[in-house]
């Protein structure tokens, strides 16, 4: 017995296995190991070939050469940074540190740095957009010329609200003659009234309040013009012909912003319809006017949101798929081409036409998109806030229509009183063609 005894020591200590254990255990012996062949005991077993060694958890640990384990090195007594390890390996604070000092913690730190940062921050943001509210002055690119426009006529459709509204009111005061061109004639009325009493608190004369009774802030005429109906342009524009002896400026204002799907009076895509082929149509009939006007001008109101419209020739009118945000920047899309053709086409006629964007602007044009009750309050602040008022937002409009630095330009797109660089899509010559073409045969003018 104990020499058996012996016998398994020796083995388990010099090969690293264990003679209880079969092959059951694919572990392959370490290299240099020389398996044991017919070893018998000294009862006269003999035991399996090869031998191998158990795959058990602690085997590495002891069996296996062992690292030396390096230990922290313990902190000077008179350390003045207690709790903190001072091992070369680890450098960084313990967790106990701070929490130990009584300070706050790290994310807690940060946290409150963060608040300060941001209520400085909307300090400074409600001071800065205070002072340009009440402090800083409204620019004007009228020059200053109260009789700038005097004795020029001016058309302006959608003037009854918004940025046409603003347009005539800045026009009226450099001396122009106003049509406004409104689908609702109680409300441009009523918008007109307005208009003369603004005129007159403001300390000079207002404008005559008939078409045959001249004031010296200019002239105010209220015309119905609905640019949903074909029938309705026409009619306006023959009165235009027989009414006016002349028209120095036509300013394409009048629009829809993302309604829901309805459909014009002669079946058209409301926004496509208003937008582009209404104005198209009401330009090309007055164009003998403007040309017998000359110089005359013809002013265009789009959107930078054109950026996001596209000319889908096969489905003008949207009956396949319709989105409100889409067919918008399509309309406006085609404003500008629509713009730049026209001044292809009026090159040496000694007539001008440009295309602008006038910003985001606080006005009813956004009627049609639902805002949530709760969610009100903060947008009319961020409107109030960040967005142009009517006037600011008429400032190009006005430039382009009265200012002698853009004469004899023409096919140009402009924002903020300055010209701007459109994208590719906007200069497609082709797609011009090809839209002005269709638009024709849609409104009628060919048969």
């Amino acid at each position: 017995m104990y020499g058996i005894c012996k016998l398994k020591i020796f083995i388990r200590h010099s090969h690293g296995v264990d003679p209880r254990y079969s092959g059951a255990c694919a572990h392959p012996p370490r290299s240099g190991w020389r398996p044991l062949h017919g070893v018998t005991t000294t009862q006269g077993a003999v035991l399996p070939q090869p031998i191998r060694c158990p795959r058990k958890e602690n085997y590495k640990s002891q069996y296996a050469p062992r690292r030396p384990v390096r230990r922290r090195k313990a902190a000077p007594q008179n350390s003045s940074r207690a709790g903190v390890s001072l091992s070369p390996w680890r450098a960084r604070p313990l967790r106990k540190s701070r929490a130990g000092a009584g300070g706050p913690s790290a994310p807690a730190a940060m946290a409150l740095v963060a608040t300060v940062a941001a209520l400085l921050a909307a300090l400074g943001g409600a001071l800065w957009l205070a002072a340009r509210r009440f402090v800083g002055p409204s620019v004007r690119h009228g020059g200053g010329d109260s009789g700038l426009m005097h004795g020029k006529t001016v058309l302006i459709t959608g003037a009854n609200s918004g940025l046409g509204r603003a347009t005539a009111a800045e026009l009226l005061r450099l001396g122009a003659r106003v049509i406004m061109g409104c689908r609702d004639r109680a409300r441009a009325e009523e918008a007109a009234g307005q208009l003369r009493r603004e005129l007159r608190q403001a300390g000079g004369p207002g404008p005559g309040s008939d078409a045959g009774e001249a004031g010296e802030a200019g002239e105010l005429v209220v015309k119905e013009l609905d640019l949903a109906s074909l029938r309705s342009v026409r009619a306006f524009c023959q009165e235009m012909l027989q009414e006016e002896p002349r028209l120095d400026v036509l300013i394409n204002n009048a629009g829809i912003f993302q309604c829901p799907y309805m459909k014009t009076e002669d079946g058209f895509e409301m926004q496509f319809g208003v937008n582009h082929l209404g104005h198209f149509l009401l330009t090309n009939l007055l164009l003998g006017l403007l040309k017998s006007s000359a110089p005359s001008r013809i002013v265009v109101v789009s959107s930078k949101l054109y950026k996001y419209g596209d000319i889908n020739f096969e489905d003008l009118n949207s009956e396949q798929s319709y989105n409100k945000s889409f067919c918008y920047s399509r309309s406006k899309l085609a404003n500008i081409l629509f713009t730049r053709e026209l001044a292809r086409r009026l090159e040496g006629t000694n007539v001008t036409v440009n295309v602008l964007h006038p910003g985001i602007v606080r006005t009813n044009l956004g009627r049609h998109i639902h805002i949530p009750l709760l969610v009100k309050p903060l947008f009319n602040l961020v409107s109030w806030a960040f967005f142009k008022t009517p006037v600011e937002g008429a400032q190009t409009s006005v430039y382009l229509a009265s200012s002698p630095e853009v004469e004899g330009v023409s096919g140009k797109y402009f924002g903020d009183c300055k010209e701007e660089a459109l994208l590719p899509k906007a200069m497609d010559e082709s797609v011009a063609r090809k839209l002005w073409d269709i638009s024709e045969v849609m409104v009628g003018i060919l048969k």
